[in-house]
């Protein structure tokens, strides 16, 4: 699971409006020391005590631009003692180096703009060590609306959030680095389909042509028929291979379009009936709300020919699964975080072993006898290319569950309501 570090940054005018803050809340490097707390000292001594025990930190600066209260988060995440801040000005600590502009300039649209800042993310320099990562928050501080001097000063929080964002980063970087791997793993793939269906398909094609030749010359009592049969068996198989290996590697590029799924679902499952119905299979299917005859309006963006072929692999494998009978559900849905649509085919077949789960999307895994392992492959591969996927669950006798993951779309106007 990925970390979303795309805080909201809201800005907004500060109240009270009427109040001149250029004039009068300054960012002076020889402040006064006046403090803006009007409360008894038990009460400021609570605040102090929670305002010290706050994870973030907190700053506040009076209407003159002096520091007044700290908490020793912020020191730590400024790189300044509490010391070192208490009773300066802004300015005095932070203005003069041109890589913290960006940094001064969340406190600064307060004095001059009055914007206050919620969530601002801004990169900080501290006078030692690496640049830390902040989420930055400003507010002013007013008094009583009777108080001739409604303005007290301005807060300022600060969030760290570097080691997210390391974090953030080496994902990201990790996830670039697997999608580069995987990417050179498909073109290494499909250079060696090609080179396969190109350099062998003709040899295969001549020593299956010339065995059937000899088989047909071959009295039926002669030993040499078993061998010719045996070599046309291994030459048709290399032809089987042959030919997966070159549908994988001539996989057309894909040519989505909006299509809404449940009629087109619908339309395949059909084909299927008749096969269902010999196996012993029930079929269920999906329908739509109140409507047990109706397919559901389940909108999609994907490519119908690269989407029928995978599900058809899918649908296979799933009777293959029940040579006994069983249920065979196909389902459809939408999921909102992240969005996608999704068509599920479970069956409740004999499932897969947990560990050939991590492989039979891999080329060439099979664990049927005579097997190419190529179809599950290809479905993934037809997924992927129009940005969809396929996940799968599976548990050894109780049957395994495919999804089909696509990106969503919007139905035309005047449809039915989507599922």
């Amino acid at each position: 699971m990925g970390y979303n570090l795309s805080i909201r940054a809201i800005h907004r005018p500060c109240q009270p409006p009427e109040f001149d803050v250029r004039s009068r809340f300054r960012l002076n490097k020889q402040p006064s020391r006046d403090g803006i707390f009007l409360a008894s000292k038990a009460a400021l001594e609570v605040f102090r005590n929670i305002v010290n025990a706050m994870s973030d930190g907190v700053m506040v600066i009076n209407r003159e631009g002096s520091i007044t209260l700290t908490n020793p988060a912020l020191a730590n995440i400024l790189g300044l003692s509490q010391a070192e801040m208490v009773g300066k000005g802004w300015a005095e600590l932070f203005f003069g180096q041109p890589e913290n502009d960006r940094f001064n300039d969340v406190v600064v649209d307060v004095i001059q703009n009055q914007v206050c800042h919620y969530n601002q993310q801004v990169t900080y320099y501290p006078p030692r060590g690496r640049p830390r990562e902040l989420i930055v928050t400003t507010n002013l501080l007013t008094g009583p609306e009777l108080d001739s001097r409604p303005m007290r000063g301005m807060l300022v929080v600060f969030k760290d959030i570097s080691e997210l964002t390391d974090l953030h980063r080496r994902e990201q970087e990790l996830m670039e680095r697997t999608r580069r791997l995987y990417q050179e793993k498909l073109e290494g793939l499909d250079r060696l389909a090609r080179a396969v269906a190109h350099e062998i398909r003709n040899p295969v094609m001549s020593i299956g042509g010339l065995t059937q030749r000899l088989l047909s010359r071959c009295p039926a009592d002669s030993p040499d028929c078993r061998y010719y049969q045996r070599i046309l068996e291994g030459s048709r198989r290399l032809e089987t291979i042959v030919a997966q290996v070159h549908d994988y590697s001539n996989l057309p590029a894909p040519h989505p379009v909006d299509l809404d799924l449940g009629p087109w679902l619908e339309a395949i499952v059909q084909d299927y009936e008749p096969r269902c119905q010999s196996l012993g299979v029930s079929l269920v299917r999906p329908t739509a709300p109140g409507a047990e005859a109706s397919p559901p309006s389940v909108w999609a963006r994907g490519d119908p020919k690269l989407l029928s072929r995978a599900l058809r692999v899918i649908i296979d494998n799933a009777l293959e699964a029940m040579p006994q009978g069983g249920r065979l559900t196909l389902d459809l849905g939408r999921s909102d975080d992240p969005p996608w649509v999704w068509l599920r085919v479970a069956d409740s077949g004999r499932g897969i072993r947990p560990d050939d789960l991590p492989f039979i999307f891999d080329p060439f895994f099979s664990t049927k006898a005579n097997g190419v392992g190529m179809n599950l492959a290809i479905a993934k591969r037809a997924l992927d290319e129009q940005e969809g996927k396929i996940e799968v669950e599976s548990l050894p006798g109780h049957g395994t569950s495919f999804r089909l993951l696509l990106p969503p779309a919007t139905a035309p106007a005047g449809t039915a309501p989507p599922l």
